[in-house]
């Protein structure tokens, strides 16, 4: 995962800080989903001064951001010590993985669902405006990030696959697969209107399948810890649980996506 958002710092004028005891990235873009902390260890003797520290280069000019807790984060109340800083509590993920050989459901496609794999610049634009809208990000990100994932997904020996889900024509869900750290990464986001039909676990089925034709053994994947039948259905299995925290004095701008 961490590999995964590392990929915004190739947005221009970003700012990635990474060393043994975090990973910061800041791109600037007015979304607490493009702006986080992650794999934070903070000294348990002084936290509020270390929280404070790091989240100085965001509360400088204001920037929207989001600091995810989990398995690699330190001390083990981390969650505790941020709230004491003004963070508040925003959500929980469940970490899952599937054992890609034990990939056996083929889940019933809706039949007004298509999906395709994003090969071109035009279902590129459709993709990213999907993907933009799910997490209700503004339209001033959109031509910084058409760039940054036309460069990653098109590039030689490229480790992304993007897939778009219509529904008669309308362009209400994406797939990402990334290659890193010897595993498949699948992340997909649903248009809210359209999520309970089967769409999700349809988007989630093809990019698994990919992963497993191109030699991956193992998939991994984190959802809302309220949503995870359609994962369970399919075979992942909850491993962790990532909690997400937002500074209450900048404005939170996302929402769940999938």
């Amino acid at each position: 995962m961490f590999q995964l958002f590392e990929t915004f710092g190739r947005i221009p004028n970003s700012i990635v800080d990474s060393g043994p005891n975090m990973l910061r990235i800041k791109t600037g873009l007015p979304h607490e989903f493009l702006n986080a902390v992650f794999r934070a260890r903070i000294p348990e003797q002084d936290p509020v001064s270390a929280i404070n520290s790091a989240l100085e280069i965001f509360r400088s000019d204001r920037t929207p951001m989001m600091w995810w807790v989990g398995p690699s984060t330190e001390p083990q109340h981390l969650g505790k010590f941020l709230e004491n800083c003004g963070l508040a509590h925003a959500g929980d993920l469940s970490g899952m993985a599937i054992d890609l050989e034990s990939l056996h459901v083929s889940p019933t496609v809706p039949r007004e669902l298509s999906i395709e794999a994003v090969e071109d610049d035009e279902t590129l634009d459709r993709w990213v405006r999907s993907w933009a809208s799910a997490y209700e990000m503004p339209e001033a990100v959109l031509p910084v990030l058409l760039p940054l994932f036309r460069k990653v997904g098109f590039e030689s020996g490229s480790t992304f696959r993007f897939y778009l889900g219509e529904w008669k024509g309308n362009a209400v869900a994406t797939s990402t697969l990334f290659f890193g750290g010897g595993v498949a990464g699948v992340y997909i986001t649903v248009a809210p209107a359209y999520r309970h039909q089967g769409i999700g676990m349809a988007m989630t089925f093809v990019p698994l399948r990919t992963a497993r034709s191109a030699g991956f053994r193992v998939a991994v994947t984190h959802v809302p810890t309220d949503r995870l039948g359609p994962n369970r259905k399919l075979g992942f299995k909850p491993h962790c649980t990532l909690s997400t925290y937002v500074p209450r004095d900048l404005d939170r701008r996302g929402k769940d996506a999938a």
